[in-house]
């Protein structure tokens, strides 16, 4: 039944994004702020159907998830234009090295 709601919610999720990025008028800059938040919760749903759903030893679970949260946090900083600033910083950091 948990399977059940979860296809539900990204049916709910997908109609709310099509409805919201086609007829809602918004500012240019809150749209993006909307699809990430949509985002994310597709991909905490999909994380959790994973870590519930596939069985697998914990020690690869936790690397899944790692990566799954790594990747997202990636995504969101390029979506909100962050990311060139961060692969800045970390050039600053490691250029200085002995």
């Amino acid at each position: 039944m948990p399977l059940l709601y979860l296809v539900l919610a990204l049916i709910v999720v997908a109609v709310i994004a099509r409805f919201l990025n086609t007829y809602v008028p918004m500012p240019a800059n809150v749209r993006p702020i909307v699809n990430i938040v949509l985002v994310l919760l597709v991909v905490g749903m999909g994380l959790w159907l994973i870590n519930t759903y596939v069985p697998m030893a914990g020690s690869i679970k936790a690397i899944l998830n790692i990566v799954v949260v790594v990747a997202t946090c990636v995504g969101v900083l390029q979506a909100v234009g962050l990311w060139p600033q961060i692969l800045r910083i970390w050039n600053d950091l490691t250029k200085h090295r002995a």
